[in-house]
């Protein structure tokens, strides 16, 4: 019997949780065929990836579709998960895994990132605006962050794509924690630029401490610089994004998962050598 396993990161705010809870169960209406389909949690949350697995093997899963909710192929996709998951294939050998991707590069994300501009008060217009009616103003996207340079470039090329579909001069990355620039050295960066407007988008899936920290960040820079920085919303698990997460997974069940490993640092043949399909 087909499962599939919906795997958050995790929060230790609640409601960050309940988030990915509440946006899963939207998700699984696009699979009606699929009688078990589960919710779990790569770290500081419950339930485990362990005690997922678990309940979809008490429903009677044979075969179980895991799929990543998360923004972008870093570390915890490409090791932390398929690891856990091959310790759930040693206890449960009579099952078969199959592994997804995360959201990654989508127009949809794009499309949503526009409209937190928008919504914050960024006029936009229709297509793509000509070099000649771009306005002196800057975006900052702000990543999670990670060790994984394959990672951190698919935020670059996202930065790139919101460039060429908003009328700014500018748009540049930092990252919270893991690599660098962080978010104090993305600031200085924008600082230097003679744009007086700065939008600051947080490329997050779920609220939380962060949040909090970044208005923090903002309101100390707003007393230093005569530049306005206006704090985006995060894009959060936006209706939109269902249908990417439907396209996630009906990918897994037919088994042909696009991964792009040319720039991979974890390139090993992990997944061949543990018997998970990808």
């Amino acid at each position: 019997m087909q499962a599939i396993l919906y795997i958050g990161h995790g929060s230790r705010v609640q409601a960050g949780n309940e988030e990915l809870y509440h946006f899963v169960e939207k998700a699984k209406a696009a699979h009606p065929n699929v009688a078990i389909q589960e919710c779990c949690f790569l770290e500081l949350a419950e339930p485990t990836i362990q005690e997922g697995v678990e309940v979809c093997v008490k429903k009677g899963a044979t075969n179980i579709a895991v799929v990543p909710v998360l923004l972008l192929t870093a570390m915890h996709a490409k090791v932390d998960i398929p690891e856990a998951i091959a310790e759930m294939k040693k206890q449960y050998p009579a099952v078969s895994f199959s592994y997804g991707r995360p959201i990654g590069i989508d127009t949809t994300v794009i499309d949503i990132v526009k409209e937190r501009l928008q919504e914050a008060g960024l006029p936009l217009r229709d297509g793509r605006p000509n070099y000649e009616d771009r306005e002196p103003i800057s975006i900052l996207l702000v990543g999670r962050g990670s060790s994984d340079p394959d990672a951190t470039s698919d935020l670059m090329k996202i930065a790139r794509l919101v460039w060429e579909y908003t009328p700014v001069a500018d748009v540049d990355v930092c990252f919270i924690a893991a690599t660098r620039p962080n978010v104090d050295e993305g600031l200085v960066r924008v600082n230097r630029l003679p744009n007086q407007k700065v939008y600051v988008v947080p490329y997050l899936l779920f609220t939380g401490v962060l949040m909090k920290g970044l208005q923090k960040q903002l309101d100390e820079w707003s007393k230093q610089s005569n530049k306005e920085y206006i704090l985006c919303d995060y894009l959060g698990f936006d209706d939109q994004l269902i249908t990417v997460l439907a396209r996630r997974v009906q990918e897994v069940l037919d088994e042909s998962v696009l991964v792009n490993c040319d720039t991979c640092l974890y390139r090993s043949g992990f997944f061949e050598q543990q018997g998970t399909k990808i």
